[in-house]
């Protein structure tokens, strides 16, 4: 390596350190105080949903865990809840085949989330997301077709969507609400998925015909939505400050074999900063905001939700933390909810748009009152003890 490719990559280091610490801590911008007063009563709440991504790990202690949590504030107003899992239902590549010899391992993962929503009495959705499509490869819309299968089989005909591998967007509209649900893995998929075969009337020929055939559906669905507050839910975000989105934390930079295996703290300065650099803006992963098909999914999703006339939420998992972003209207915010699984957390910055961020288990409820006003809740596990808390409140629409 000669100087100046050594100074460079030097440079580049030292600043990604200096932006490079995560919150363990709560983030809260300043000026929005923690706890938003005051609070709707239950009896006025006319719609719940429990948003919750990245599940499909389990916790060591089941009565500890997030989803024992969920169960019991979906249960509050069971017969106004919707919980909702984004997506990661089942780690690492989804449900296999009946004769695989891990297809009991793999069933458990998901009956645990099944369980905590049959518990609770409430309504639940499951969402696919990029591990549920056998990890992004070969046989990724047969492993999202079982997985649909054996969910449906337990929580009924309208619990997972959307189906068979298709894009969606599905619409269901719940009193106040009109959830639009979308399979954002369908678009960053490079083999076998629905297309044709997922519209019943003038099916689309090609995947970019698929496509417009999408977003235009989607404004449809946006426009005809009425009073409805609009909610549009899929596995990727729109927006992240994790590593999704291109942050990556000190440890990355001088620690970065503990990626790969969590006792390995040998110091490579320097050599470490290589991979998120080259991650970022080299490599651009697929499932990375960075990527190609990923942006131009996001821009277009954007584009969409861009001709409403009222704000509209974006909820969505893929990167493991808790995070509050502030978006450009229409798009009012974009929640990324993918804490689901202790084991799976990992970083979190912030930006000029960030309300919230924190790295802990947890989940966000989302409470509709029929005037339109719309209050969240974030939810998660107290830091080195047991039981849990309300981290954060905010009234995102008054």
């Amino acid at each position: 390596m000669n100087t100046s490719t050594y100074h460079c990559l030097l440079a580049s280091a030292i600043l990604l350190l200096l932006a490079s610490c995560s919150h363990n801590t709560a983030y809260i911008k300043p000026g929005i105080p923690q706890e938003a007063q005051p609070e709707p009563a239950l009896e006025s709440v006319t719609q719940r949903l429990i948003l919750i991504g990245d599940a499909g790990e389990p916790f060591k202690n089941p009565k500890a865990s997030v989803l024992a949590q969920l169960s019991q504030r979906a249960n509050e107003l069971s017969d106004r809840t919707t919980v909702l899992f984004l997506g990661d239902n089942i780690y690492p590549a989804g449900l296999p085949a009946e004769d695989a010899p891990n297809r009991a391992q793999m069933e458990a993962k998901i009956l645990q989330q099944i369980e905590a929503v049959l518990q609770s009495g409430a309504n639940g959705i499951f969402v696919p997301g990029n591990h549920d499509w056998n990890y992004s490869r070969v046989g990724g819309q047969a492993a999202v077709q079982r997985q649909q299968q054996f969910v449906e089989a337990r929580l009924g005909k309208n619990s997972f969507f959307p189906q068979n591998g298709c894009p969606g967007p599905v619409k269901l509209d719940l009193s106040t609400i009109r959830l639009l649900i979308i399979d954002t893995e369908w678009w960053l998929h490079k083999h076998e998925k629905g297309t044709s075969s997922c519209f019943a009337s003038d099916p689309p020929e090609s995947e970019q015909a698929t496509k417009g055939r999408i977003i235009r559906e989607l404004q449809e669905q946006i426009k005809s939505a009425g009073d409805r507050q609009v909610i549009i839910v899929g596995h990727h975000p729109l927006a992240t400050h994790g590593p999704h989105g291109g942050f990556f934390d000190w440890k990355d930079h001088i620690f970065p074999l503990t990626v790969a295996k969590d006792w390995l703290w040998i110091p490579l300065p320097v050599v470490g900063s290589l991979y998120p650099i080259l991650r970022w803006n080299v490599l651009r992963h697929p499932q990375d905001l960075s990527g190609a098909v990923n942006k131009e999914m996001v821009q277009r999703l954007k584009a969409a939700i861009a001709t409403a006339a009222k704000p509209v939420i974006y909820a969505a998992g893929h990167d493991h933390g808790l995070q509050v972003l502030r978006g450009k209207d229409p798009l009012a915010y974009v929640l990324v909810s993918g804490a689901g699984a202790e084991k799976k957390i990992t970083k979190v910055g912030h930006g000029d748009d960030t309300y919230f961020a924190h790295v802990q288990p947890g989940f966000m409820v989302l409470d509709m009152l029929a005037n339109g006003s719309v209050f969240l809740r974030v939810v998660e596990k107290n830091k080195g003890g047991s039981g849990y808390k309300q981290a954060f409140s905010y009234w995102l629409l008054q």
